[in-house]
């Protein structure tokens, strides 16, 4: 009926061109607040921005200052929290109108929703009307900042003398993009969220960024306006009921924000309807005039938009400025803790992924020395066998060579004693150790990868826990310094080469050359003279005995005699040479006893300083890292519920709503 009767009301009106191209705009209309049907503003000359108090604002620029002071050095990331705060403390520097914050998207159409607030056909002039209707001719509609006074329009603001924007003392903020809405959000003093009846809060300029749109108007004084005629199927009690379930994860409780339902349409075609009569009869006593205004108060009771002027001009805050502080440092401070928090969960993460170094590094080194030639038994080796076995091996190649070659009739037969220790340390030189040594160049490489591989482990690890954090928040474990070192270290810290085991193997046997070979040769030297010195000298006994002038005994004993001697001789040199053997042997037995003790000490020094070094030191490291970060958390946890017990006290008071 009320559409029909606007059609009839424009043919009787002879609605002239210019007005049906006003009407077709009026579809791109953008959002603004709306004036009460029927309130004529005083004189413009009576308007002034309405002064909000920050005489009390010291204490919570104080606040803010804190706050910033914790975003920029110990929570980092994007800088965006940090922005705002310290556009909350600037804004606290000049009183300012109150700024209300419309947000929607095309489909809600919430630039209509701002038109039919800010009309008043029988206050506002043609020209007037035409500014706030036309405010995104030929410009962007992403964000557009209304304030009254003498109708001016630049880039981004628009000043113009609506009457509800000089009764609420109250400036728009229209917002239709999901990049600039949460900014908006938070810059504004209240919030209205515009929706159409279909999706609600499902809209994409509600649900970027993990919701955050709706959890920022969710903190702060909220009012929710679903635009648009409800689907045939539902009813409006539904439809609330639904956005109630919606809403109900991020508002505590349900009482603490209004839901209006609006047609902006049908104000729209009032407004312009009874414009368009009073255009064409000015004088307020023609009787035509009746049937227009009668039809124009059944349009703007069918959108309900005199309510939501009443109840936005209600709801605007006392001191909007303090208000809109206390809630950037709230919500500046809910994000701190969220950081905290995270900051914590990185913690954990890092003490874990240090321990795993750790344990990577200890089962490394321990695998290592386990299959090591130096632990294990006598078939242990992967290349040959174990130490035992090789000192077996070659002790008993050189039992050989003392029985055969060195024995001591051989020596004497073939007058070779010189030449004792030259074969002995050939012997020595082309046997003793040459597996074990083959064992530890082949366990060499074995430690050169695991150094490599542990190393890498290490400066993963490092710059993993160290490297630049994300948008969220500055990373806890940025330290240069470590990292420097580290590198330093990769320098530092030789290689594990093929020679590298090998050390206890060339030292023990330079020692048996050095020592041992030329003790022997002495000794078999000493029998010799021994041996020849005993014969001869009861070969001249018997001879002087058997001569003249002693002529003791006769030829046959002195041959006899002397024969004695000789075998005397050999056998006593025997002796002596199997003593100087035993004594061999002795220092053999107490040379590879150190050996052994010698390839297990230097086997460990190389894991422990060359192999484990590097990764030990990052781990410290970064444990270190770790245990100042936990109590800088704990103390930044202490300084944020300290800064939100004082944004409570210099917070204003604000009213509890009446139900």
């Amino acid at each position: 009926m009320y559409r029909a009767g606007v059609r009839a009301l424009a043919v009787r009106c002879r609605v002239p061109a210019r007005a049906r191209l006003r009407a077709r705009l009026l579809a791109t209309a953008a959002q603004v607040q709306p004036t009460a049907v029927g309130d004529i503003p005083p004189p413009a000359s009576d308007y002034r921005p309405a002064a909000s108090s920050v005489d009390s604002s010291g204490q919570m620029t104080r606040v803010l200052n804190d706050i910033a002071s914790i975003l920029e050095n110990d929570i980092g990331g994007s800088g965006i929290w940090y922005d705002r705060v310290l556009n909350a403390k600037n804004d606290l520097t000049r009183p300012r109108r109150a700024k209300l914050a419309f947000v929607g998207d095309k489909i809600s159409a919430s630039h209509d929703v701002v038109s039919a607030l800010l009309q008043d056909v029988l206050s506002d002039s043609a020209a007037q009307r035409d500014s706030v209707l036309n405010r995104y001719f030929g410009t962007a509609t992403d964000y557009l900042h209304i304030t009254y006074g003498p109708h001016s329009r630049t880039p981004g603001r628009l000043s113009t003398q609506a009457s509800w924007l000089s009764s609420s003392k109250s400036d728009i903020v229209e917002v239709t993009s999901d990049k600039l809405a949460a900014s908006a959000v938070l810059d504004a003093d209240s919030v209205v969220a515009v929706m159409d009846p279909i999706r609600l809060l499902d809209a994409p300029i509600y649900r970027a960024n993990d919701n955050e749109v709706i959890k920022l108007i969710a903190a702060g004084p909220a009012h929710y306006v679903i635009n648009g005629m409800v689907p045939p199927h539902m009813t409006e009690e539904e439809v609330q009921a639904r956005l109630e379930e919606q809403l109900a994860k991020f508002h505590p409780r349900a009482g603490e924000y209004d839901i209006t339902f609006v047609n902006a349409d049908a104000a729209l075609n009032a407004h312009e309807a009874l414009a368009l009569a009073l255009e064409d009869s000015p004088h307020p006593e023609i009787p035509g005039r009746q049937t227009p205004f009668n039809i124009f108060q059944e349009g703007m009771m069918l959108s309900n938009i005199n309510t939501l002027q009443k109840e936005l001009s209600a709801t605007v805050p006392v001191d909007p400025q303090l208000e809109t502080a206390a809630r950037i440092a709230s919500e500046a401070l809910a994000y701190t803790g969220e950081v905290l928090a995270s900051d914590r969960h990185v913690l954990q993460h890092a003490q874990d992924t240090v321990a795993e170094l750790r344990r990577e590094v200890r089962n490394g080194a321990a695998r290592a020395k386990r299959l090591s030639v130096v632990a294990r038994g006598i078939d242990s080796g992967v290349v040959e066998g174990s130490v035992d076995q090789s000192v077996a091996t070659t002790k008993q190649g050189l039992k050989q060579l003392f029985d055969g070659r060195l024995s001591w009739l051989g020596l004497i037969a073939r007058l070779r004693v010189d030449d004792v220790g030259a074969e002995v340390g050939s012997y020595i030189s082309r046997h003793f150790g040459r597996d074990i040594e083959q064992q530890l160049t082949y366990e060499a490489g074995q430690l050169a990868q695991l150094q490599a591989s542990l190393g890498d482990a290490a400066d993963s690890t490092a710059r993993q826990l160290t490297k630049a954090g994300g948008e969220a928040a500055g990373h806890p474990f940025s330290s240069p310094l470590l990292i420097n070192h580290l590198s330093s270290l990769s320098l530092s810290i030789p290689r594990v080469s093929p020679s590298t085991l090998l050390q206890p193997v060339t030292s023990r046997r330079s020692q048996m050359l050095g020592t041992m070979v030329p003790k022997l040769q002495i000794s078999a030297q000493r029998t010799l003279l021994s041996t020849y010195a005993l014969s001869l000298a009861g070969v001249s006994a018997s001879w002087c005995a058997y001569v003249q002038p002693l002529e003791l005994i006769s030829s046959s004993t002195a041959i006899g005699t002397g024969l004695l001697s000789l075998v005397s001789g050999v056998a006593l040199g025997q002796q002596i040479w199997a003593k100087a053997q035993k004594r061999w042997w002795k220092d053999w037995d107490r040379v590879t006893n150190m050996l052994k003790d010698d390839l297990a000490s230097n086997y460990d020094r190389t894991v422990d300083n060359l192999v484990v070094a590097k990764p030990d030191i990052a781990a410290d490291g970064l444990t270190e890292l770790i245990d100042k970060r936990r109590e800088r958390l704990d103390e930044l946890a202490l300084e944020t519920h300290s800064l939100g017990e004082r944004v409570e006290q210099q917070a204003p008071q604000v009213p509890k709503r009446s139900d």
